[in-house]
């Protein structure tokens, strides 16, 4: 999958910035299991999920996505 990674890059900002995948998920007001599975890329988060997560992340979607 050509796309694998902006998934990497999801788990390092988010283990450069501290931050747990629950964290992430209670932020993004999603479950832990729908966080994992972006980070993962098994599935890709909506556009206001991913919005949420950039903030999080003290990042941009573009950044991200």
């Amino acid at each position: 999958r050509g796309d694998s990674m902006y998934f990497q890059r999801l788990e390092d900002l988010r283990v450069d910035a501290d931050k747990t995948q629950q964290e992430i998920a209670d932020f993004a007001n999603i479950s832990l299991k729908s966080y994992q599975r972006i980070e993962k890329g098994a599935q890709g988060p909506s556009v206001s999920t991913a919005k949420l997560i950039a903030k999080a992340l003290g990042s941009t979607v573009e950044e991200l996505f």
